[in-house]
């Protein structure tokens, strides 16, 4: 009983320790608290008009609330306009069906040319309803680089709630 009783305790410490490495995160759609993320405690966030960037280490995280979206399909009619400051000339090749902050989302896995320089790169795309907004999260790079950024990315969606 007491071996039992002390696992418990080491799993619950192991639960608690992996818990206060992340913070809450709110993004804002306009003025409004739209949407809250976990992050990695150090990661660095900073938000730029209608786009907010999430980096640690392994991730450089892009999310733009669209404004006026009603659904996922009005997100993916203006997904050029809405990253153009940061991936251009995107065509995806793969489209899954995933769940963000309850609902059903697009994922969609891509090449693109990065607008910075112009080389030539991939892109994951997430296209997702939280409460009220419609968002578009995205992570780019290089060659392959952005299937490194997938699972970070995917799992600070996987956090993902209306405030």
């Amino acid at each position: 009983m007491k071996k039992v009783l002390s696992i418990g305790v080491v799993f619950l410490s192991l639960a608690a320790c992996v818990w206060a490495q992340d913070r809450l995160v709110t993004i804002s759609a306009g003025k409004t608290p739209a949407l809250e993320l976990a992050v990695p405690a150090a990661a660095k966030v900073t938000q730029e008009k209608d786009k907010t960037v999430i980096q640690t280490t392994n991730m450089f995280l892009y999310v733009w609330a669209v404004a006026d979206a009603k659904n996922v399909d009005d997100a993916q009619v203006r997904l050029a306009d809405t990253i153009k400051g940061d991936v251009l000339k995107f065509a995806a090749s793969t489209t899954n069906a995933i769940t963000v902050a309850g609902a059903l989302a697009r994922h969609l896995i891509g090449k693109c040319v990065e607008a910075d320089d112009g080389d030539p790169a991939t892109a994951d795309i997430v296209l997702f309803v939280a409460g009220p907004h419609v968002f578009v999260a995205c992570v780019h790079g290089e060659g392959n680089d952005a299937s490194r950024e997938r699972e970070p990315m995917l799992k600070v969606l996987r956090t993902a709630k209306s405030p």
